[in-house]
């Protein structure tokens, strides 16, 4: 379901989101390896699911695997790293917000359901990745619910 799903994406518009996020990616190529994964997600975003690294540290820790210690130096490059990448992101966000509308709009009025739905709700997904994707991994979509469930579950 998810190659179909990455496929009706990439025909309407997912390779020109995937585009925009490699030409903003090249500009930061310092930071190149580290936004090249979000690059693949805007491609193909079905499949997996952005997911915090503090959700990943409570569930590793909940399920009594070996947490790795992230030092301040690493958290202060991430807050360092999102604040250089927000003009750009900001770009994204807008960008994906107005073709999650166009998908939700064109599903309502011109396509049926099953094909625009899912690329609007992926359009708004990916809105919130762009502006901060430093500190956010891709997680398989199965685990990543795993994940969010016990992360929710440790903040209770």
């Amino acid at each position: 379901m998810a190659f179909i799903g990455n496929l009706i994406w990439f025909i309407f518009g997912g390779w020109l989101l995937g585009t925009l996020w490699l030409i903003f990616s090249i500009i930061f190529f310092p930071l190149l390896p580290f936004l090249l994964p979000f690059v693949g997600y805007s491609y193909w975003p079905f499949g997996r699911q952005p997911v915090s690294k503090s959700a990943i540290i409570n569930y590793k820790k909940a399920n009594n695997m070996e947490v790795e210690n992230y030092p301040a130096v690493k958290s202060s490059l991430k807050i360092l790293s999102n604040v250089i990448w927000l003009p750009f992101g900001f770009i994204l966000c807008i960008v994906h917000l107005i073709a999650g509308l166009f998908n939700f709009l064109a599903c309502i009025l011109i396509v049926t359901i099953p094909v625009c739905l899912p690329n609007a709700l992926g359009n708004f997904k990916m809105a919130r990745v762009s502006f901060a994707p430093f500190g956010v991994n891709l997680i398989p979509t199965d685990l990543a619910k795993d994940i969010l469930k016990e992360d929710a579950k440790s903040k209770l």
